[in-house]
């Protein structure tokens, strides 16, 4: 009687362990279930608004530093199993502005940077030639616990139809149709572009008279599906 009793007590232990491992089971799965239903949810392609969207830029000398921004002129965004995935945003090179200068000071910059100065297209953006410059994805990679970005963007930037390769981290938020992307400050060498105005790189005896190499740019879009 003992040894039936001993055999009946092991196995009811056996059989609520084995109900307990199932229970856990099911549980971790329903779990992955909601995570892969959430991230279909955020599937899709999201139309940049281009009225709330905008890049900020920031070039400097030994003299100062200026500041201003450019419009997104349109672009999408898309996602796939909840990584950007692909994806365009077209920049109007035509519309930058400086912020950080009034009057005529700031007419002739934007005109410089612009090119729209007779006998200095070629100084900077020359926009009557390249009214369009384009970043491009290719995909994305998500960052875990980095206070700068929930992804890495990986694409190619195009700057007066010559193209590179640039990667930067982004905050991403991902909510119903709508989704919100926005960048730390992040470098961009405009000699790789052909724009050398002044660049220490390619001219000699400058001295102070020169323009840095990397101009920053910092970037914030809305979209909706």
């Amino acid at each position: 009687m003992k040894q039936l009793f001993f055999l009946g007590m092991l196995f009811i232990g056996l059989m609520g362990t084995a109900c307990k491992e199932k229970a856990a089971s099911t549980d971790k799965a329903t779990e992955g279930t909601e995570n892969e239903t959430q991230a279909n949810a955020n599937d899709g392609t999201y139309n940049i608004d281009t009225q709330t969207s905008q890049i900020k830029w920031q070039g400097a000398k030994p003299t100062g530093v200026h500041n201003g921004t450019v419009p997104i002129s349109s672009g999408n965004i898309i996602v796939n199993n909840g990584l950007i995935t692909g994806g365009t945003i077209e920049i109007d090179m035509t519309g930058i502005v400086v912020t950080d200068l009034e009057g005529d000071s700031k007419k002739n910059l934007e005109a410089h940077l612009k090119g729209t100065e007779p006998g200095k297209e070629l100084d900077f953006f020359n926009v009557d030639k390249f009214p369009k410059a384009t970043y491009a994805i290719a995909s994305s990679t998500a960052l875990q616990g980095d206070p700068d970005g929930t992804h890495m963007i990986n694409g190619t930037l195009t700057i007066k139809d010559i193209s590179k390769p640039v990667n930067f981290k982004a905050k991403v938020d991902m909510a119903g149709n709508a989704l919100a992307a926005t960048t730390p400050q992040f470098s961009i060498d405009r000699t790789e572009f052909d724009i050398k105005f002044k660049s220490a790189k390619f001219f000699n005896n400058l001295r102070d008279d020169f323009v840095n190499d990397e101009f920053k740019l910092q970037i914030n879009v809305d979209a909706r599906k």
